[in-house]
């Protein structure tokens, strides 16, 4: 008599964090195994700081972290962008590679918060310069809250070949897909970057938050109309802009994936 098959090991039980006094529920899903404690520790670190800057979501909000082992070379190098290989969110849903370096990690969990904070603020999303500019920035803020109390620092070396790369302002402003050459995709991420890091200066964070608002609906103005419209933008400030997105006038920002 064949013995019946043993039954499938139950799956663990996710951790359970709260966040601004409940509004944010977070489940993390291990990856056949136990929780690091790093992740718990340096997500609580990128949630304050991306909802300091971006406010929380408007309604009470669920949020699953699933950790994911980790990827082969091969695949890793073959992936469209890194932020494709170690982390993505879509919907209520954030996977993620935690690795082993809190301020790596700190990056790719606040740059994915900010896109899913985003998504819940606005559905229709921004375009892909800002959406991508914006989370580029809440990753680097996280890594650099979650460097202090471990007296390190932040390394952000300019992308590879980046000079021969570099895409125009209009050129950036009108991607509406990622490009697929690491090159490029080096370029357009350190550009959206420095082009969103510019307006937050100009503009202030509520101005700037406003203006992303203004920019996430299902059919949005052309990008400059608000910013001429209600802040008052002039042909030279729309030169300063542009000249931002030039590795000569502005400080290297390249995600320390």
């Amino acid at each position: 008599m064949t013995a019946p098959p043993s039954p499938a090991p139950a799956a663990a039980e996710p951790l359970r964090l709260e966040f601004a006094d409940g509004l944010v529920v977070c489940h993390i899903f291990g990856a056949n195994g136990p929780i690091p404690e790093l992740v718990p520790d340096t997500l609580a670190i990128a949630m304050r700081t991306v909802m300091k800057e971006l406010g929380p979501p408007p309604a009470p909000a669920t949020l699953s972290i699933h950790l994911q082992p980790p990827t082969p070379f091969y695949k890793r190098a073959k992936a469209l962008f890194h932020a494709q290989a170690l982390a993505a969110q879509e919907h209520d849903d954030i996977r993620l590679h935690p690795g082993q370096d809190p301020l790596k990690l700190a990056f790719r969990l606040g740059h994915e918060l900010s896109h899913w904070i985003t998504y819940k603020q606005h559905p229709a999303r921004p375009p892909l310069w800002l959406d991508e500019g914006l989370a580029n920035i809440m990753g680097a803020a996280a890594a650099e809250a979650a460097a202090r109390p471990l007296k390190q620092t932040v390394e952000r070396p300019l992308p590879d070949k980046l000079p021969g790369h570099l895409y125009s302002l209009e050129a950036l402003l009108h991607l509406d897909a990622y490009p697929r050459k690491p090159a490029q995709v080096g370029a357009f991420y350190w550009q959206a970057e420095a082009l969103v890091g510019a307006l937050r200066q100009k503009l202030g964070r509520e101005a700037f938050n406003d203006y992303l608002a203004a920019l996430s609906v299902p059919q949005p103005p052309l990008w400059e109309a608000p910013l001429r419209e209600r802040w008052y933008f002039n042909d030279a400030d729309f030169r300063w802009l542009a000249e931002h997105i030039r590795p000569a006038n502005r400080q290297p920002s390249t995600p320390p994936l």
